[in-house]
């Protein structure tokens, strides 16, 4: 039993060797890394636009509850001053 673990460790480990070996001293494993090192590059910046989006994002939402706040207060403001004149006609 610990043979067949030995020869699949063997294995994985020539299989990984031989890749390392063909991305590394061959030109198309090269020009392949550069390729998904420029890929992983775009990536990064797509996630910095992301992250830079997600943030203006906020902060109009906060913009947008301070306006809604401020609206409902000047409402409140305005039906209280109502409320308060001699004569209103108001019921609660």
């Amino acid at each position: 039993m610990q043979d067949r673990h030995l020869w699949t460790s063997v294995t994985v480990l020539a299989l990984v060797g031989g890749a390392i070996t063909a991305l590394l001293y061959t030109e198309r494993g090269r020009q392949s890394l550069m390729r998904f090192e420029q890929t992983l590059d775009d990536f990064g910046r797509s996630l910095q636009q992301l992250r830079g989006a997600v943030q203006k994002a906020g902060l109009v939402a906060a913009q947008g509850i301070d306006v809604a706040t401020e609206s409902m207060d000047v409402v409140s403001n305005l039906i209280g001053k109502a409320d308060r004149r001699p004569g209103s006609s108001v019921t609660h």
